[in-house]
């Protein structure tokens, strides 16, 4: 995050900050829009849909901490986590869709759609995070050619975990995550989801 003391605070870098920040909050405004209009199409077609909003997303690699799962990790409400979890229990995902915007500031705006052709379910699962802390984990799922999304609770507890064949779904210019590595720590410009355009969660 940037940081400015308030002798020497720069008008020019405060106002880059602030176009920022609302560039974010319309770019998980648009988000959610989206989502739910992707989840009342499939309904439409027939598809049995449940849409699940993270309060927060982390990308996560295989040296993470104490974690045994690399992915990208969703963190969701109580009531969200029961839900994610019962409709995973009944499900076999075949086929993944992801769709995604970069905003302003690094931000990855993201909605993954987990498809049981079959049983005609679909998970939408919807979330932000930033790019700045991606890099270790677009690494391994580009070499492994494979992804990873996990819901989990607010005490850590993974709920469901879904693979996905295709990496490159996810991080299609991998190189746009890698020049973080070099290029410093950008502002901290992500929406809070619990601010006036969250969805409606209950994270414990």
């Amino acid at each position: 995050m940037v940081r400015l003391n308030a002798d020497e605070s720069n008008p020019d870098e405060l106002e880059r900050i602030a176009r920022g920040a609302d560039a974010a909050r319309e770019g998980w405004k648009r988000t959610l829009e989206e989502a739910r209009a992707i989840a009342d199409a499939r309904e439409e077609e027939g598809y049995e849909t449940l849409t699940v909003f993270a309060a927060d997303t982390a990308p996560v690699a295989p040296e993470a901490g104490e974690r045994d799962y690399w992915g990208l990790s969703y963190l969701v409400g109580s009531s969200d986590a029961e839900e994610a979890a019962a409709f995973h229990e009944r499900t076999a995902f075949d086929e993944t869709a992801v769709y995604q915007n970069q905003g302003q500031g690094g931000n990855v705006f993201i909605a993954t759609e987990c498809i049981d052709l079959e049983a005609g379910a679909i998970l939408l699962i919807v979330g932000a995070y930033r790019m700045r802390l991606a890099p270790d984990l677009v690494r391994t799922a580009t070499e492994a050619g494979r992804m990873f999304s996990h819901i989990r609770r607010g005490d850590g507890t993974v709920v469901a975990s879904i693979e996905h064949e295709d990496a490159e779904s996810f991080f299609p210019d991998p190189d746009a995550f890698y020049a973080y590595e070099v290029a410093g720590e950008p502002a901290d410009t992500l929406p809070d989801p619990t601010g006036d355009d969250a969805a409606p969660s209950d994270p414990e």
